[in-house]
């Protein structure tokens, strides 16, 4: 009799096949593990312990919607982890003015999402809840990157209220100093800043 797959074999087998998948869509990147970021070579993917075997063939789990090819990455997730589920984000995509993308993916069981104290997200997203910082953040992905250069923009403020808000930014992870003065939103935070400001407008 064959055993079945644990979640994480199955979730280590999904991310080989969409790293094959890659590889075969974009030769010029060469191969790379789903969660790796192109410029950093960085890799996050954390489930947890727990899952159950999939729906049978043929068959969607309770609750899911039965349109794959509107929710491909829903069936994926329920195919991988089985009907206990879990919640991942994913992206791949070049940010402007840069030639490297930026592929990502994290995600937990529904188990793994019970050991979670909520309050830990506090600093990481108090540090986006004002208007001004997240436009601060926007300017600097699309390509600005000094504090003089973000200056000319009078929606920003004063020099110092501009440092206050980056400093308040890199002091949560969400910009990095590149080079003196110059600052970015490290590769490993692109997919989830895109996907909380997905959430937030969508």
């Amino acid at each position: 009799m064959e055993s079945t797959p644990s979640p994480e074999e199955r979730l280590s087998a999904l991310e080989r096949r969409v790293a094959e998948l890659e590889a075969g869509a974009s030769p010029a990147t060469g191969a790379r593990a789903s969660g790796a970021s192109a410029e950093t070579g960085s890799a996050e993917s954390s489930p947890a312990a727990g899952g159950t075997g999939s729906a049978p063939p043929g068959e969607a789990a309770a609750g899911l919607p039965g349109d794959t090819d509107t929710f491909w990455a829903l069936h994926g997730l329920v195919d991988c982890l089985g009907e206990d589920g879990g919640v991942t984000y994913t992206g791949y995509t070049t940010p402007p003015g840069s030639n490297a993308p930026v592929g990502w993916q994290m995600g937990l069981t529904s188990a793994g999402l019970g050991d979670i104290d909520f309050a830990e997200a506090a600093g990481s997203l108090a540090a986006l809840g004002h208007p001004v910082r997240l436009q601060l953040l926007q300017a600097i992905y699309e390509g600005t990157s000094t504090v003089a250069e973000l200056g000319r923009d009078e929606r920003f403020g004063t020099s110092g209220q501009i440092y206050h808000h980056v400093h308040a930014l890199a002091g949560a992870g969400w910009l990095e100093n590149a080079r003196r003065g110059h600052w970015r939103v490290p590769a490993s935070r692109v997919i989830p800043l895109l996907t909380l400001v997905l959430i937030g407008t969508h």
